[in-house]
Protein backbone atom coordinates (compact mmCIF):
# COMPACT_ATOMS: atom_id res chain seq x y z
CA UNK A 1 0.00 0.00 0.00
CA UNK A 2 1.27 3.47 -0.86
CA UNK A 3 0.18 6.53 1.10
CA UNK A 4 0.60 10.29 0.80
CA UNK A 5 1.08 12.40 3.92
CA UNK A 6 -0.28 15.96 3.84
CA UNK A 7 2.15 17.85 6.08
CA UNK A 8 2.49 21.34 7.55
CA UNK A 9 5.54 22.59 9.46
CA UNK A 10 7.40 25.56 10.88
CA UNK A 11 10.85 25.43 9.33
CA UNK A 12 12.45 27.67 11.97
CA UNK A 13 13.40 24.68 14.12
CA UNK A 14 14.84 22.41 11.41
CA UNK A 15 17.83 22.23 9.06
CA UNK A 16 15.48 21.73 6.12
CA UNK A 17 13.43 18.87 4.73
CA UNK A 18 16.16 16.42 3.72
CA UNK A 19 18.09 14.21 6.14
CA UNK A 20 21.55 15.62 6.97
CA UNK A 21 24.35 14.45 9.25
CA UNK A 22 24.39 16.03 12.71
CA UNK A 23 21.32 18.16 11.91
CA UNK A 24 17.62 17.83 12.74
CA UNK A 25 15.56 17.57 9.56
CA UNK A 26 11.80 17.33 8.98
CA UNK A 27 12.14 14.11 6.99
CA UNK A 28 14.13 12.35 9.72
CA UNK A 29 11.76 13.54 12.46
CA UNK A 30 8.70 12.17 10.64
CA UNK A 31 10.43 8.89 9.74
CA UNK A 32 11.35 8.26 13.38
CA UNK A 33 7.76 8.85 14.49
CA UNK A 34 6.42 6.56 11.73
CA UNK A 35 8.80 3.81 12.83
CA UNK A 36 7.50 4.09 16.39
CA UNK A 37 3.82 3.72 15.56
CA UNK A 38 4.16 1.29 12.62
CA UNK A 39 6.93 -0.80 14.25
CA UNK A 40 8.90 -0.80 11.02
CA UNK A 41 11.60 1.35 9.43
CA UNK A 42 9.85 3.74 7.04
CA UNK A 43 11.40 5.94 4.35
CA UNK A 44 9.40 8.88 3.04
CA UNK A 45 9.89 10.79 -0.25
CA UNK A 46 8.98 14.48 -0.16
CA UNK A 47 7.47 16.61 -2.91
CA UNK A 48 10.13 19.27 -2.42
CA UNK A 49 13.44 19.68 -0.60
CA UNK A 50 12.81 22.88 1.31
CA UNK A 51 15.87 24.62 2.74
CA UNK A 52 16.67 25.32 6.37
CA UNK A 53 14.13 27.75 7.83
CA UNK A 54 11.56 27.44 5.02
CA UNK A 55 7.98 26.82 6.18
CA UNK A 56 5.24 24.70 4.63
CA UNK A 57 1.49 25.11 4.81
CA UNK A 58 1.25 22.06 2.57
CA UNK A 59 3.94 19.51 1.82
CA UNK A 60 3.33 15.98 0.56
CA UNK A 61 5.44 12.88 1.06
CA UNK A 62 4.81 9.26 0.13
CA UNK A 63 5.69 6.00 1.90
CA UNK A 64 4.88 2.31 1.54
CA UNK A 65 3.35 0.07 4.19
CA UNK A 66 2.26 -3.56 3.94
CA UNK A 67 -1.08 -3.10 5.69
CA UNK A 68 -4.21 -0.95 5.46
CA UNK A 69 -4.03 2.03 7.82
CA UNK A 70 -7.03 3.51 9.59
CA UNK A 71 -6.72 7.21 8.91
CA UNK A 72 -8.33 8.62 12.05
CA UNK A 73 -6.31 6.39 14.38
CA UNK A 74 -3.08 6.97 12.44
CA UNK A 75 -3.40 10.77 12.49
CA UNK A 76 -4.16 10.81 16.21
CA UNK A 77 -1.15 8.63 17.02
CA UNK A 78 1.45 10.35 14.87
CA UNK A 79 0.44 13.90 15.77
CA UNK A 80 0.60 12.96 19.44
CA UNK A 81 4.30 12.04 19.22
CA UNK A 82 5.43 14.57 16.60
CA UNK A 83 6.87 17.89 17.89
CA UNK A 84 4.37 20.75 17.82
CA UNK A 85 6.22 22.35 14.88
CA UNK A 86 5.04 19.56 12.54
CA UNK A 87 1.44 18.54 11.80
CA UNK A 88 0.24 15.65 9.63
CA UNK A 89 -3.08 16.95 8.31
CA UNK A 90 -4.15 13.98 6.21
CA UNK A 91 -3.33 10.43 5.16
CA UNK A 92 -4.28 9.71 1.54
CA UNK A 93 -4.37 6.35 -0.20
CA UNK A 94 -2.78 6.52 -3.66
CA UNK A 95 -1.99 4.17 -6.51
CA UNK A 96 1.15 1.98 -6.14
CA UNK A 97 3.31 3.98 -8.58
CA UNK A 98 2.26 7.46 -7.39
CA UNK A 99 5.29 9.58 -6.56
CA UNK A 100 5.09 12.62 -4.29
CA UNK A 101 8.08 14.25 -5.99
CA UNK A 102 7.90 13.37 -9.66
CA UNK A 103 4.11 13.46 -10.19
CA UNK A 104 3.81 17.12 -9.16
CA UNK A 105 2.06 19.38 -11.70
CA UNK A 106 2.78 22.65 -9.90
CA UNK A 107 4.26 24.03 -6.70
CA UNK A 108 2.99 27.25 -5.13
CA UNK A 109 5.30 29.27 -2.86
CA UNK A 110 4.48 32.49 -1.02
CA UNK A 111 6.98 34.99 0.37
CA UNK A 112 5.91 37.36 3.15
CA UNK A 113 7.59 40.70 3.77
CA UNK A 114 6.73 42.86 6.76
CA UNK A 115 7.19 46.55 5.97
CA UNK A 116 6.96 47.49 9.67
CA UNK A 117 8.67 45.71 12.55
CA UNK A 118 6.36 44.06 15.04
CA UNK A 119 6.49 41.62 17.98
CA UNK A 120 4.69 38.89 16.02
CA UNK A 121 6.49 39.21 12.70
CA UNK A 122 9.32 36.76 13.49
CA UNK A 123 8.30 34.46 10.63
CA UNK A 124 8.24 37.29 8.09
CA UNK A 125 11.19 39.05 6.48
CA UNK A 126 11.37 42.66 7.64
CA UNK A 127 12.20 44.92 4.68
CA UNK A 128 12.21 48.59 5.80
CA UNK A 129 12.17 50.20 2.32
CA UNK A 130 8.51 51.17 2.03
CA UNK A 131 9.01 53.45 -0.98
CA UNK A 132 9.30 50.84 -3.70
CA UNK A 133 8.56 51.30 -7.38
CA UNK A 134 6.04 48.55 -8.09
CA UNK A 135 5.89 49.59 -11.74
CA UNK A 136 9.52 48.51 -12.14
CA UNK A 137 8.83 45.26 -10.29
CA UNK A 138 5.91 44.58 -12.63
CA UNK A 139 8.24 44.96 -15.64
CA UNK A 140 10.77 42.61 -14.01
CA UNK A 141 7.98 40.03 -13.61
CA UNK A 142 7.21 40.29 -17.34
CA UNK A 143 10.88 39.55 -18.10
CA UNK A 144 10.77 36.51 -15.82
CA UNK A 145 7.63 35.21 -17.51
CA UNK A 146 9.36 35.43 -20.90
CA UNK A 147 12.16 33.00 -20.03
CA UNK A 148 12.42 29.23 -19.49
CA UNK A 149 16.02 28.87 -18.29
CA UNK A 150 16.42 30.15 -14.72
CA UNK A 151 20.18 29.56 -14.40
CA UNK A 152 20.59 33.16 -13.14
CA UNK A 153 18.67 32.25 -9.99
CA UNK A 154 20.19 28.87 -9.15
CA UNK A 155 22.44 28.20 -6.18
CA UNK A 156 25.47 27.94 -8.44
CA UNK A 157 26.27 27.86 -12.14
CA UNK A 158 26.29 24.31 -13.46
CA UNK A 159 26.16 23.82 -17.21
CA UNK A 160 25.24 20.17 -16.74
CA UNK A 161 22.18 20.85 -14.58
CA UNK A 162 18.63 21.03 -15.85
CA UNK A 163 17.67 24.64 -15.20
CA UNK A 164 14.50 24.98 -17.26
CA UNK A 165 11.30 25.77 -15.35
CA UNK A 166 7.81 26.80 -16.40
CA UNK A 167 6.74 29.89 -14.45
CA UNK A 168 2.93 29.94 -14.33
CA UNK A 169 2.33 32.95 -12.10
CA UNK A 170 4.14 35.64 -10.07
CA UNK A 171 1.97 38.18 -8.24
CA UNK A 172 2.45 40.85 -5.55
CA UNK A 173 -0.16 42.22 -3.14
CA UNK A 174 -0.06 44.34 0.03
CA UNK A 175 -2.39 43.70 2.96
CA UNK A 176 -2.10 45.09 6.50
CA UNK A 177 1.45 46.38 5.89
CA UNK A 178 2.61 42.98 4.66
CA UNK A 179 3.67 42.19 1.08
CA UNK A 180 2.58 38.76 -0.14
CA UNK A 181 4.44 37.45 -3.19
CA UNK A 182 2.96 34.32 -4.77
CA UNK A 183 4.98 32.31 -7.28
CA UNK A 184 3.74 29.16 -9.03
CA UNK A 185 5.80 26.93 -11.32
CA UNK A 186 6.15 23.32 -12.33
CA UNK A 187 9.52 23.10 -10.55
CA UNK A 188 12.09 25.31 -8.85
CA UNK A 189 15.87 25.31 -8.70
CA UNK A 190 17.51 25.33 -5.30
CA UNK A 191 17.21 28.84 -3.80
CA UNK A 192 15.42 30.07 -6.95
CA UNK A 193 12.39 31.63 -5.24
CA UNK A 194 14.45 33.54 -2.70
CA UNK A 195 16.83 34.88 -5.36
CA UNK A 196 13.95 35.99 -7.61
CA UNK A 197 12.35 37.86 -4.68
CA UNK A 198 15.70 39.47 -3.81
CA UNK A 199 16.20 40.62 -7.40
CA UNK A 200 12.70 42.10 -7.60
CA UNK A 201 13.17 43.98 -4.32
CA UNK A 202 16.48 45.44 -5.54
CA UNK A 203 14.80 46.55 -8.76
CA UNK A 204 11.98 48.10 -6.73
CA UNK A 205 14.40 50.22 -4.67
CA UNK A 206 16.53 50.92 -7.78
CA UNK A 207 19.68 49.14 -6.61
CA UNK A 208 19.80 47.41 -9.99
CA UNK A 209 18.19 48.60 -13.21
CA UNK A 210 15.92 46.69 -15.57
CA UNK A 211 18.45 46.61 -18.41
CA UNK A 212 21.10 45.04 -16.17
CA UNK A 213 18.52 42.55 -14.93
CA UNK A 214 17.38 41.69 -18.48
CA UNK A 215 20.95 41.16 -19.76
CA UNK A 216 21.89 38.88 -16.85
CA UNK A 217 18.74 36.80 -17.15
CA UNK A 218 19.08 36.37 -20.92
CA UNK A 219 22.80 35.50 -20.65
CA UNK A 220 22.02 32.97 -17.84
CA UNK A 221 24.67 34.51 -15.59
CA UNK A 222 24.31 34.30 -11.82
CA UNK A 223 22.96 37.58 -10.41
CA UNK A 224 25.68 38.14 -7.82
CA UNK A 225 24.55 41.71 -7.14
CA UNK A 226 21.17 40.52 -5.80
CA UNK A 227 20.61 39.06 -2.34
CA UNK A 228 18.90 35.80 -1.53
CA UNK A 229 16.17 36.86 0.91
CA UNK A 230 15.99 35.05 4.29
CA UNK A 231 14.33 31.63 4.41
CA UNK A 232 11.99 32.53 7.28
CA UNK A 233 9.66 34.51 5.01
CA UNK A 234 9.15 31.64 2.56
CA UNK A 235 6.15 29.28 2.67
CA UNK A 236 5.33 26.28 0.50
CA UNK A 237 1.60 26.88 0.14
CA UNK A 238 0.16 24.28 -2.21
CA UNK A 239 1.14 21.32 -4.38
CA UNK A 240 -1.02 20.10 -7.24
CA UNK A 241 -1.11 16.51 -8.53
CA UNK A 242 -3.03 14.82 -11.35
CA UNK A 243 -6.25 13.32 -10.00
CA UNK A 244 -5.58 9.90 -11.51
CA UNK A 245 -2.86 9.04 -8.96
CA UNK A 246 -5.38 8.94 -6.10
CA UNK A 247 -7.39 5.85 -5.28
CA UNK A 248 -10.35 7.93 -4.19
CA UNK A 249 -11.61 11.44 -4.91
CA UNK A 250 -9.35 14.00 -3.28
Amino acid sequence: MRYFLDISYNGKYFSGWQIQKHQISIQETIEKCLALILRKKITIVGASRTDSGVNALQMFAHFDYFNVLKKKKFLKQINFILPSYILIKNLISVKPKANARFDVISRHYQYRINLYKGPFSYNYFHFPFRQMNYGLIKKAVLILKSIEDFSSFGKKKDINSFNKCKLYSLTWKIRNRVIYIDIIANRFLRNMVRRIIGACLYIGIRKINLLEFFLYVKSKKILLSCPSVPAKGLYLVRIIYPKNIFKYNF
